[in-house]
């Protein structure tokens, strides 16, 4: 359960990094005073790489729904599951009054 925690937070941690970075390079991209240092940071951070950030920010949030979806559901067909099962052992193997 430990690594399961441990991945989980590696793979939060590398969001948040994605997504604080994605909303730096739009924060960035609307101010019209703001200029690009040749020297600095931001040298390569072109609005096709702004457009790739924006795409794999969007693939993440849909993955991270399915995800939502699929735990649901899951969990749904294993309370629809404990039901049937209780409701078998109940009527075949309880004597009728």
């Amino acid at each position: 359960m430990e690594e399961m925690t441990g991945k989980d937070k590696s793979i939060r941690e590398r969001v948040a990094i994605r997504c604080a970075r994605a909303s730096r390079l739009l924060y960035s991209s609307r101010d019209q005073t703001t200029t690009i240092d040749t020297a600095g940071e931001e040298e390569g951070e072109t609005p096709r790489e702004i457009e790739d950030l924006r795409r794999k920010l969007a693939m993440e949030k849909k993955r991270m729904n399915r995800i939502k979806l699929c735990s649901v559901t899951e969990l749904l067909l294993l309370v629809i599951l404990i039901l049937l099962l209780s409701t078998f052992f109940l009527v075949f193997f309880l004597p009728s009054p």
